[in-house]
């Protein structure tokens, strides 16, 4: 086999175990910085691990939700009687909590809210000529404010 390493190009190595040199420690201990150095060099510096406290999972408030929250006012003969009382009635997202409701009336119009009650309508079943449909449903919101604040949906009609 050995002209087959002559071939392939490997060297032979020597077997004489007792002729090899053995270099002074302080050379060693040399090339041994000049490897960390290069190591140190390549890599990046780690940064030392700091345990983390535990902190309170902070909400992002959105702002203006009041054009996705409140649809429309809704304007009928009770919804304008109930203005008397400080009731004012909206058309509202169906996804939309007393919360969002509370806080999109409140940023948009100006006002304290006392109080607001939901009302969901389901869709009503309406037959034009032989086709059957469904008017879509929606949801209402009645919100009551503090005595003394106002929201003008009546101007201009």
């Amino acid at each position: 086999m050995a002209f087959l390493d002559r071939i392939l190009g490997k060297k032979e190595e020597k077997k004489d175990t007792a002729k090899k040199e053995k270099k002074p420690t302080a050379v060693k201990a040399e090339k041994n910085k000049e490897k960390q150095a290069k190591k140190t060099r390549t890599e990046k510096p780690k940064k030392p691990k700091i345990k983390a406290e535990k902190t309170a999972k902070v909400v992002k408030k959105e702002e203006n939700i009041a054009y996705s929250v409140l649809i429309e006012p809704f304007v009928t003969e009770k919804s304008t009687g109930l203005g008397q009382f400080n009731k004012y009635v909206f058309k509202v997202d169906q996804k939309a909590g007393k919360r969002q409701i509370k806080e999109a009336v409140q940023d948009y119009y100006g006002v304290q809210v006392v109080a607001v009650h939901t009302i969901k309508i389901h869709p009503k079943k309406r037959i034009h000529g032989r086709t059957i449909g469904y008017k879509q449903g929606y949801k209402k919101a009645i919100v009551t404010l503090q005595s003394g604040d106002t929201i003008g949906t009546n101007e201009g009609v």
